[in-house]
């Protein structure tokens, strides 16, 4: 049987305990055992840790030694990761009672390496019922709807619930020149699909995601992806992920489209907003 290590970076957010009780409550988890490697960039307040052991005396805590966002942590995890299958999830996103068990199944089912597996991120069931993170579930932070029509590619590398064989990964880290939130992941993903991964995507293999957000946070982390899209750009000149040309000129035409209808229809208006976010150079 294949060895799992599922590697969560974070800040210690007050959700990052839900998330261990719900994988330790996992099926299966007193079978698989899976090593859990929880990784805080910088310092680790002692209260915090006792709460992590009180879940499980198991549970391998580490610091990165400075600030290193989510790719330092990330990178950290897989340097003392010992499994054969390496599995990330946020600090934020808590894993359904079968997740374990899919998880283990699809990598038996499929041994090769070059094999991972994307799971479906939703809102709890709170957020579920708010009319911004239901739009946010397949515009600005997500695109389930299309990897449901077309597939799961690099561009779908989220972090937040996805696997994949540590052989595959080798000696490969997350890039460390990103700054803050956006393309860190996919940056990553790009590379894994250099070296051939096949991502697949299992709708079943489910977390909930335990995050509120405001417009004004995700605006301000669509400007902070603005600026990571150009370090994406700088390190594969090969891709194009800021929109030129043709698709420039059809995003700037429709926003003024967008802008008059906002006042009478609230997607539109946050797409409006998404959208010019996205276009800003500050």
């Amino acid at each position: 049987m294949q060895t799992i290590s599922i590697i969560i970076p974070t800040l210690g957010r007050k959700t990052l305990f839900p998330v261990l009780r719900r994988i330790v409550a996992c099926d299966g988890y007193d079978r698989f055992r899976p090593e859990i490697l929880v990784v805080f960039d910088g310092e680790v307040d002692p209260e915090k840790r006792k709460m992590i052991k009180k879940i499980d005396q198991k549970i391998k805590i580490l610091r990165t030694k400075e600030k290193k966002f989510a790719s330092g942590a990330r990178n950290l995890g897989l340097e003392k990761a010992t499994g054969d299958i390496i599995a990330f999830l946020g600090d934020d996103t808590l894993p359904r009672d079968q997740w374990l068990v899919r998880l283990e199944r699809f990598h038996r089912i499929h041994p090769e390496k070059k094999s991972a597996l994307l799971g479906r991120i939703s809102w709890t069931p709170a957020l579920a019922r708010d009319a911004f993170h239901r739009w946010l579930q397949n515009n600005a932070q997500f695109a389930f709807r299309s990897i449901e029509k077309h597939g799961a590619n690099f561009r779908h590398f989220y972090t937040s619930n996805i696997s994949l064989k540590k052989a595959l990964i080798e000696e490969d880290r997350f890039s460390e020149k990103f700054k803050g939130w956006g393309f860190e992941d996919i940056e990553f993903g790009y590379r894994m699909a250099q070296k051939g991964m096949r991502l697949f995507f299992d709708p079943e293999w489910e977390v909930l995601h335990d995050h509120a957000q405001t417009p004004e946070q995700v605006w301000n982390n669509t400007r902070n992806a603005r600026k990571n899209a150009h370090v994406f750009e700088s390190l594969h000149p090969e891709l194009e992920v800021l929109p030129r040309g043709f698709r420039l000129y059809v995003l700037r035409a429709f926003l003024p489209i967008a802008w008059f209808v906002a006042p009478f229809y609230p997607p539109a208006e946050w797409w409006y907003e998404w959208k010019k976010n996205w276009l800003t150079k500050k």
